[in-house]
């Protein structure tokens, strides 16, 4: 039945027996003869012969929408199948956004082959709504991510906490009334931040200077309007962007304020054409997740790289 399916398909896609017959390396007969055996077994033609070039009839539209939902559901399970076997043999597949793949993942890939030397980690860039689709999917077993997910499909556990804080050009004339609140580079980067010594700053003072913030969709995008409107009042937007390292250094170049993840001190150049504020907002804080099916049974060096991420839990991110 299903090799006669993919002879039906072939007669389709090409609108004539001689042709579909020539392509499958079959006799025509022998092709006329297995779609008439589909043909009787559904008690209905599938093609109307009396056309040149051969059409569909009403049951072979409907026919053929059905093999091709067939050929959907067997690329999916193939998929499904190959990962799995991948996984089996210690291929561990996960993603992130841009700032996980180039600065945290590279590091701890390095790590893990000193305790784990027969497994790889295959590394997806992809945005959160992109990476959502790659793990609902099986393209990939892992995703990092900092969205809330639905509890009901998908396992989880949180990996670490970060601070968002707001980046502002330093030439701005706003830094020079907020001494006590302005925060440099090193600070930042070097943690000292996290001292209270270094108190919050209401965002009320920044309601006058021209935003850039991430795309609709993004968790940064819903949380820079709570937290402006919190402090009341709606952020004018001059530029909205697709990832938080764009933002970062456009505002380098002097062209708005942005919030970005502290974290992102650690990794780039310093400069001083920024200072940074702490945010006198709960949302300032959010919880980095890692991801995972539920109806997905993770492989052991699945399992091995989540009990490995556990022991490297970074402190501030």
């Amino acid at each position: 039945m299903l090799k006669n399916m993919y002879y039906v398909y072939a007669v389709y896609l090409n609108n004539s027996f001689s042709k579909a017959a020539e392509e499958l390396y079959i006799s025509q007969p022998a092709l006329s003869a297995a779609i008439k055996k589909v043909e009787d077994e559904i008690g209905l033609p599938i093609f109307d012969r009396s056309s040149n070039p051969v059409q569909l009839t009403a049951a072979g539209e409907y026919y053929i929408e059905s093999i091709e939902k067939i050929m959907s559901i067997e690329k999916e399970m193939r998929s499904y199948f190959n990962n799995l076997l991948d996984n089996n043999r210690g291929t561990i597949n996960i993603g992130g956004a841009s700032f996980f793949c180039a600065y945290i993942f590279p590091t701890i890939v390095q790590e893990l082959k000193v305790e784990y030397p027969d497994y790889t980690l295959n590394l997806m860039e992809a945005n959160a709504d992109d990476l959502m689709k790659c793990l609902r999917s099986g393209i990939v077993d892992i995703i990092i991510d900092v969205e809330k997910r639905d509890p009901k499909i998908f396992d989880s556990f949180v990996w670490a906490e970060e601070q968002i804080l707001l980046a502002v050009p330093s030439f701005y004339e706003v830094n020079n009334i907020l001494g006590k609140y302005r925060l440099t580079f090193e600070d930042v980067a070097s943690g000292q931040y996290l001292s209270e010594k270094y108190p919050k700053v209401s965002l009320k003072e920044f309601e006058d200077e021209n935003f850039l913030l991430l795309k609709k969709g993004n968790d940064m995008h819903t949380r820079s309007l709570k937290m402006c409107r919190k402090a009341g009042f709606t952020p004018k937007v001059s530029m909205y962007l697709d990832q938080l390292l764009t933002s970062y250094y456009i505002a380098c170049n002097g062209k708005g304020i942005t919030f970005v993840r502290a974290g992102v001190t650690r990794y780039l150049e310093e400069t001083n054409k920024l200072f940074f504020y702490k945010i006198d907002d709960e949302h300032s804080y959010r919880n980095i997740m890692l991801y995972y099916k539920k109806s997905h049974p993770l492989s052991k060096a699945c399992m091995d790289f989540i009990k490995f991420l556990n022991k490297k839990k970074p402190v501030g991110i």
